[in-house]
């Protein structure tokens, strides 16, 4: 098969086309994003110089499967009006379709989105735990004068329309000698892991809209360290992640909690690790899409 991806929210596509190309199909991947080209990779496409859209356009027409990553705007448009007779697969990835309704068949990364997904799947975010060596560390480890290391993601300084529900606490305990805040954010993908594997514990997200969380706390799990996020009742009953819950209004007494709970953290690394490899590895995910691709 070829297969072309358009788009690569979060590296997901590169992850999927590598293991693609691994069973011996041809798979490519587009992206009209700077950031999303410089951390993850694929061929950058000028998608509002018409020259370059024209030449994308015209590569597409030799693949034989479109599968959009992310689709909104005049582009999900222009390739459903030019599918014609080849799969053409919509995986959502978050705001291009909540609070929308779409009644096809399509994938979504996080199972909140399938409230707006009649008869979508739940395709788990797929890592790629090459180099994502387990290491777990906990903070007993240290003497008082080595502190453990907190690292947190400030997605909301991409997307403005996400509030900081973050920063004073993470200041506060800091200022308290109750840990070292490490911040990851506008630096390579590959030294964000490195940084990661050094860390004690990692802030995720804390989305109360969504109650999930995404690829940066599912690495971090893989890696072996304890995740504090927010996960809604709903989805942690149904789906009980090993995420160390919290919320907007809790986050400074939770983390002041599994910062003195060494087994707390033993229990999370182990854990954590041990469901990626069941739920979110690429071979894990590959039968699931095969399927995808016969249905749409």
């Amino acid at each position: 098969m070829r297969i072309a991806h358009v788009n690569n929210t979060a590296g997901i596509a590169s992850i999927l086309s590598k293991h693609q190309r691994f069973l011996g199909n041809e798979a490519d991947v587009f992206v009209f994003n700077k950031y999303l080209h410089r951390q993850f990779g694929g061929e950058k496409v000028n998608y509002y110089f018409p020259i370059s859209r024209w030449k994308f356009l015209r590569k597409l027409k030799g693949y034989d499967i479109w599968h959009y990553h992310y689709p909104y705007g005049s582009l999900r448009r222009i390739l459903e009006k030019r599918k014609e007779n080849r799969t053409y697969l919509k995986h959502y990835h978050g705001d291009d379709l909540r609070g929308k309704i779409d009644n096809d068949f399509c994938l979504v990364s996080t199972p909140d989105l399938l409230e707006f997904a009649p008869n979508g799947e739940w395709f788990p975010t797929p890592v790629d735990l090459e180099h994502l060596v387990y290491t777990p560390s906990y903070s007993d480890k240290f003497s008082p004068s080595r502190k453990p290391i907190v690292a947190h993601y400030p997605h909301y300084r991409l997307y403005q329309k996400y509030a900081d529900l973050y920063s004073n606490t993470l200041q506060e305990l800091e200022k308290e000698g109750k840990c070292k805040i490490v911040t990851l954010f506008d630096i390579p993908r590959s030294e964000v892991l490195t940084i990661l594997s050094s860390c004690d514990l990692v802030v995720g997200k804390i989305l109360p809209q969504i109650g999930w969380f995404g690829k940066f706390e599912l690495e971090a799990m893989a890696i072996g360290k304890p995740v504090v996020a927010y996960v809604s009742s709903q989805l942690f009953q149904r789906y009980n992640p090993p995420i160390y819950r919290t919320t907007k209004d809790t986050l400074k007494s939770d983390l002041e909690s599994i910062l003195s709970d060494i087994e707390e953290q033993r229990k999370l690394s182990k854990a954590g690790r041990l469901y990626v490899e069941k739920y979110h590895t690429v071979s894990s995910l590959v039968k699931q899409l095969e399927r995808a691709y016969s249905r749409s």
